[in-house]
């Protein structure tokens, strides 16, 4: 597995065989598919998808996929069982009968309901933007949009929030902007969330995500294994994937770490 350094690779193996169990946490859109103009259009392709179901099959590990996508979306681009599907960033969690919603954002969902459709209809006008609800959360896509039409989009939707007595906060993405409720929760309460609910311990946390909205989970899980996908300049991570391709690699090569499994080499 060559996408990290050789000392790096040699430290997540020893900590991969001293632990109990696996937690490991996949981002969606950036880490393992790549970021598309159109929001709607990425897919796993099929060597994903057999890459998941190998994690998927091993009992040292327990696998999440925690995106912004809401969580119905979300498992409908993997449509695998046996992982745990976490979505509007953590909002909402499914899967390996684990069930919750964040009770804040189920209260709100109406109020945002409103505040994505006003904005839908006044940004309307402008080429290459889509308003998106999304339950629990609202997402303000500019991707297509010219540059110079994107002042007037962030201007609307910081107005829009602004407008909510402080009920929603934006949080700036890959031309994207994310209005969600202000609550305490985030990616990574989602990530200790999910963690304390596992059975067996010690856990040890892997955590890849290529998003500002991941940076919440890397700041909060000192003692994780924590990779940057992408190349910002600024992160708490602590190692660096350069995209979605060298992701799968690193999957690929975590499927068979394990003691005990056939296809490792001894």
């Amino acid at each position: 597995m060559r996408a990290l350094p050789s000392q790096a690779i040699a430290e997540v193996e020893d900590r991969i065989q001293s632990a109990g169990l696996v937690s490991l946490f996949l981002d969606f859109d950036g880490t393992l598919v790549p970021i598309l103009a159109n929001p709607m259009e990425p897919q796993l392709g099929p060597d994903a998808v057999e890459t998941l179901k190998l994690l998927s099959s091993r009992e040292f590990l327990t696998t999440t996929i925690i995106s912004g996508r809401a969580v119905e979306d979300l498992y409908g681009r993997v449509r695998l069982e046996n992982l745990i599907y976490a979505g509007n960033h953590g909002l909402e969690i499914f899967g390996r009968d684990l069930r919750f919603v964040e009770p804040l954002a189920w209260l709100r969902r109406e109020q945002l309901a409103t505040l994505c459709g006003e904005l839908g209809a006044q940004l309307r006008h402008i080429p290459g933007v889509l308003a998106e609800f999304k339950g629990l959360t609202a997402s303000v896509h500019y991707r297509m949009a010219a540059d110079a039409d994107v002042a007037e989009v962030q201007t609307a939707v910081y107005a829009a929030a602004a407008r909510n007595g402080g009920l929603f906060r934006v949080n700036p993405g890959r031309k994207v902007l994310e209005i969600v409720p202000r609550t305490d929760w985030h990616k990574g309460a989602a990530v200790r969330w999910i963690n304390s609910h596992l059975a067996e311990t010690p856990v040890l946390t892997i955590y890849l995500g290529d998003d500002t909205s991941d940076e919440d989970a890397f700041s909060v899980l000192p003692g994780a294994i924590t990779i940057k996908v992408g190349r910002a300049a600024a992160t708490c991570a602590r190692y660096r994937l350069p995209d979605p391709a060298a992701v799968h690699e690193f999957l690929l090569w975590l499927a068979t770490r394990k003691r005990g499994y056939a296809g490792c080499e001894a």
